[in-house]
């Protein structure tokens, strides 16, 4: 009687204690320790993973870094070349817009300059003679500060490509699977009430 209530306890024992701690099972005066068995698929899918995370982490931060150094230069290494036209067009376009803007803020500037340092018969700057005083002072605020905006949106350019290529790094570890899709087909559909199966038609989105 003592030994069948001993082979119970430790059946129970068994049964009760998780498979991923080590397991200790008593037989009469002896404990045996139970290991949990470890799948080398399990372990080597684990290990792949943490590789492909770090591979993918270091990708992401050359990319960054490579576009930091030089404009378009990470897009070149994510392989992403399309965008190069896009970066330098847009980027050429601010530039050109940025010098005009420039220009003009000098020229109205240098006319407001004359026309309050100089008396009249000394004007020569066809602004300083035929514009207002006023409408020079409005001239100069006007193209400074679309300077300083256009400037701002090229710095913006200027990290908006890093963080563009950091992230454009990290999507490409994302398996994205052609078999994606969404379908409709056949089925048969439980009914409640009648406790029987009937035909009807089913969607489904496959992930696979």
């Amino acid at each position: 009687m003592p030994c069948r209530s001993l082979i119970i306890i430790s059946i129970f024992i068994f049964i009760c204690i998780p498979e991923s701690q080590a397991q200790r099972i008593i037989e009469g005066d002896t404990a045996v320790l139970v290991q949990p068995v470890i799948d080398s698929a399990d372990l080597k899918y684990a290990v792949d993973t943490m590789m492909t995370d770090s591979s993918g982490e270091n990708r992401a931060n050359k990319a960054a870094m490579y576009a930091a150094i030089l404009p378009g230069l990470g897009q070149i290494y994510n392989k992403r070349y399309w965008k190069l036209p896009i970066l330098y067009g847009g980027a050429a376009t601010m530039g050109f817009f940025i010098d005009y803007n420039h220009k003009k803020y000098e020229q109205f500037r240098n006319a407001y300059l004359e026309k309050t340092s100089l008396p009249e018969e000394l004007w020569t700057d066809p602004l300083a003679i035929n514009v207002a005083e006023d409408n020079l002072q409005n001239g100069i605020d006007f193209y400074r500060r679309n300077r300083d905006l256009l400037m701002i949106l090229l710095a913006g350019v200027y990290f908006l490509q890093i963080v563009d290529a950091h992230v454009d790094a990290h999507l490409m570890d994302f398996d994205i699977s052609e078999d994606i899709s969404f379908r409709i087909q056949p089925g048969l559909i439980p009914d409640s009430y009648t406790a029987s199966m009937q035909y009807g038609m089913k969607f489904i989105i496959s992930f696979n």
